[in-house]
């Protein structure tokens, strides 16, 4: 009896949604994920001590491993895009598509930082989880670890231009730009030539210069001593 109430409340509700308004609807799921994000804050950053907390806990990080920590940041930014631009399904499209590209990149490349090798489910808390686990494992026994690194770094900066709409040629291109700003700010040599002044002024008045260019004494002669040397007195 319980159950068939509340499948006919279930069924009833899913046809009240469907006559809602698209943009209504779309409100809607932004707001649903906004609970999610609230519920991933709960387990993931204040461990709340309840049933349901402790199994978001697991879930996300046994998922996603350490970087399950930003997963609330990840359903927030995703309600905020449904709320600002509800009808860009192309810019939300390019966003899935990007933020995929970084959960891949990063959940591997924290696996590997972290050295998991087991498949516990602490091991996989504590690298990238289980998606990360089942990413590198396949590259490492293909290229092993040495090309692993390079090959997530590239799909992570891939994720990050995908999100952000920017093509490699603008990036060359802003790079650019920064170089030639910063030297258009070097400081200048000057080659400004200082105009003397014609003064007054000895040339040289140091007393050293002075003492050394200064014309010599004339000397006396022992000689002349020996001459009577007389005052008439009057």
């Amino acid at each position: 009896m319980v159950a068939k109430a509340l499948g006919g409340s279930i069924r009833f509700i899913a046809r009240g949604a469907k006559d809602l308004d698209p943009a209504h609807q779309r409100d809607g799921i932004a707001f649903l994920i906004l609970i999610l994000a609230l519920i991933a804050t709960a387990g993931t950053w204040f461990n709340a001590d309840n049933i349901l907390s402790r199994e978001v806990y697991s879930f996300i990080y046994g998922g996603i491993g350490r970087i399950g920590f930003a997963a609330p940041l990840v359903l927030v930014y995703f309600a905020i895009k449904l709320f600002r631009t509800p009808e860009d399904k192309k810019a939300l499209g390019r966003v899935i598509v990007g933020t995929l590209a970084l959960l891949i990149s990063s959940t591997g490349l924290a696996h590997l930082l972290n050295g998991s090798t087991g498949t516990g489910a602490t091991a996989m808390r504590h690298g990238g989880g289980w998606i990360g686990y089942a990413v590198t494992t396949p590259l490492v026994a293909l290229m092993t670890s040495v090309l692993t690194y390079p090959v997530l770094v590239l799909i992570f900066i891939f994720g990050i231009l995908v999100v952000t709409a920017t093509p490699v040629s603008d990036v060359f291109a802003k790079i650019s730009g920064a170089s030639a700003w910063a030297w258009s700010k070097r400081p200048e040599r000057s080659l400004k030539v200082e105009d003397f002044e014609v003064t007054d002024t000895p040339p040289f008045e140091s007393p050293v210069v002075a003492a050394w260019n200064a014309p010599e004494e004339e000397e006396l002669d022992e000689e002349s001593f020996d001459e009577e040397f007389t005052v008439p007195i009057p």
